[in-house]
């Protein structure tokens, strides 16, 4: 199993609901892999981003401990594997213990050990986006390298114009129209 490492560009409430995601970054390729994470999980996160502490240790705390004090140490945090819209960590220690986890548990894991964060190569190319620079600034506040950035064809969002007809027909196919997505309608 190959693994690619991302940076996670952060937290981010996504859609009328404001639900929560994390956005990890790909740099290599420049895709983008859309986390959805728990209510409580995601503010635990955006809380030990911005370097929150409870005042009791809380469960993250006491992981970090019995890893720190227990096993000489961690050797991989992954996004392990992918299916039907859920994603499953694995942390990895030293000794090649491997333990199931929620994502976002695995990225407070992540902050709080300053450990980085890899993704399963074939989850990543199955479950990642492309966006433009212009999108990732304005959204993510993300800077993407535009000198390296993948060449892409203007009619195709992923860079893969039969794969984008494949999925225009899967949606036909499926009864979904563009204006069913409330981006108004089509040629609007």
């Amino acid at each position: 199993m190959s693994t690619v490492p991302v940076k996670l560009c952060g937290v981010f409430p996504i859609g009328p609901e404001n639900f929560l995601c994390a956005v990890l970054l790909w740099e290599e390729r420049q895709r983008f892999l859309p986390v959805w994470l728990p209510p409580v999980g995601g503010a635990q996160l955006v809380g030990r981003i911005a370097e929150w502490e409870p005042k009791r240790p809380d469960t993250h705390d006491v992981l970090t401990e019995v890893i720190a004090h227990s096993t000489t140490g961690v050797s991989a945090l992954e996004i392990s594997s992918y299916y039907n819209g859920v994603f499953m960590g694995q942390i990895t220690m030293d000794n090649g213990t491997e333990v199931d986890c929620r994502p976002s548990d695995l990225f407070i894991i992540a902050s709080m050990m300053d450990l980085p964060i890899e993704v399963d190569e074939q989850v990543i190319n199955q479950a990642s986006i492309w966006l433009s620079p212009e999108d990732a600034a304005d959204y993510f506040d993300v800077e993407l390298d535009t000198n390296s950035q993948p060449q892409r064809h203007p009619e195709s969002a992923s860079g893969d114009a039969q794969a984008d007809a494949d999925f225009q027909q899967l949606m036909r196919d499926l009864g979904v129209e563009e204006g069913d997505l409330g981006f108004g309608e089509a040629g609007e």
